[in-house]
C-alpha cells in the first residue's frame, strides 16, 4: 500500500483518538490506573492482530545490538508518556493539548536530523519555528482553571517524549518489522506505568467507570501507530510523521464543534494552522 494512504489513514485514527482520550480522561479519577488498563488492552489487541494476520509466522529478531538499545531508550519514552498522558489530558483542553504536541514533530525532526543525517533546508528552519510559535501561542492563554500551568508543563514534558520514540519508531521498523515492533513497545512500557505499584482499588474503580470505552480508545491507537509504522517502514521519517501531525488541525476543528472547546477559539484555529503548516516545512 503507498505511505501516503498508510499515513493519511494513520489521521483518521489520531483525531478520534485525541477527541475520546479527552472524554475519557476528564471523568478519571486515577489517571495512571486508566493508562494501565489502556496499555494492557492495547497490548492485548496488537497481539491479536499479530496473530490474526499471521504476522507470527515471520518473526525474527536482529542481532545488532543498535536494534535493541533504541527500542530500550523507545520503550523508557514510551512507557512515561502513557503513565502521564491522561494527567495532560485531563488538565488540557483537547486542542490545547494537541496543539502543544507539535512540540513532538520539532524534537524529532532534530533527532532524525542526527540520527539519520537528514538535510537541513530554510523550510525545515521556519517550519519548526513556526511550530514554536504555534506552542507559545496556546501556552500562554487561560492557563488558570482547566487548562492549568501543570497541565501545559506535562504536555509539552510528554510531547518531548513522544517525539524521541517517533524519532526511534523508523529504525524499530526497520529492525524488527511493524508488527513486532508495535507489539513491543505497547507491552514492555507498561513497567514503567505500574512502577512502583498501583492499588488494585484504583484499577477496579477506573474499569468501573472507563468499560468498554477503554477497550475502543486502546484500538483506536493500537491502528493509528501499526498504520504509521508501516508508513515509516516504507518512507523517511520526516515526510511521515508531518503528515500524521494533520491530525491536530481536525482535532481543534472537531474540538470546538463537538466538545465545545469555544475559549479562544481564534487563536486555537490560527495557532492549529500554524502548527501543521510548520510541519510541512519540515518535510
Amino acid at each position: 500500500m503507498n505511505w501516503v494512504v498508510l499515513a493519511f489513514s494513520s489521521v483518521l485514527f489520531f483525531t478520534l483518538l485525541n477527541l475520546l482520550q479527552r472524554v475519557l480522561a476528564v471523568d478519571s479519577k486515577y489517571p495512571r490506573a486508566i493508562s494501565l488498563l489502556f496499555n494492557v488492552s492495547a497490548a492485548v489487541i496488537s497481539l491479536s492482530i499479530y496473530f490474526v494476520t499471521g504476522e507470527h509466522t515471520k518473526f525474527a529478531l536482529p542481532s545488532e545490538p543498535i536494534a535493541y538499545i533504541s527500542l530500550l531508550v523507545a520503550v523508557v519514552c514510551y512507557g512515561l508518556f502513557e503513565r502521564l498522558r491522561f494527567v495532560a489530558a485531563k488538565l488540557l483542553d483537547a486542542s490545547v493539548l494537541t496543539t502543544i504536541g507539535n512540540l513532538s514533530v520539532f524534537v524529532a525532526f532534530i533527532g532524525a536530523l542526527i540520527l539519520y543525517k537528514e538535510t537541513v533546508t530554510p523550510g525545515k528552519i521556519l517550519g519548526g519555528f513556526l511550530i514554536i510559535i504555534a506552542l507559545l501561542i496556546v501556552s500562554t492563554e487561560n492557563l488558570k482553571g482547566k487548562n492549568s500551568l501543570k497541565g501545559v508543563a506535562v504536555g509539552i514534558f510528554t510531547s518531548i517524549l513522544i517525539g524521541i520514540a517517533w524519532m526511534l519508531d523508523k529504525l524499530g521498523a526497520g529492525y524488527f518489522n511493524a508488527n513486532t515492533y508495535s507489539i513491543l513497545v505497547w507491552t514492555l512500557p507498561i513497567v514503567f506505568i505500574i512502577f512502583p505499584y498501583i492499588k488494585f482499588s484504583e484499577i477496579k474503580s477506573e474499569l468501573k467507570q472507563a468499560s468498554w470505552k477503554v477497550v475502543v480508545l486502546a484500538g483506536i491507537n493500537v491502528f493509528g501507530y501499526l498504520l504509521q509504522l508501516k508508513a515509516l517502514e516504507i518512507a523517511e521519517a520526516t515526510r511521515v510523521i508531518p503528515i500524521v501531525q494533520t491530525s491536530i488541525l481536525l482535532t481543534i476543528i472537531l474540538g470546538v464543534i463537538f466538545l465545545n472547546e469555544r475559549n479562544y477559539v481564534a487563536k486555537k484555529i490560527i495557532a492549529g494552522i500554524m502548527a501543521i503548516a510548520g510541519a510541512y516545512f519540515l518535510i
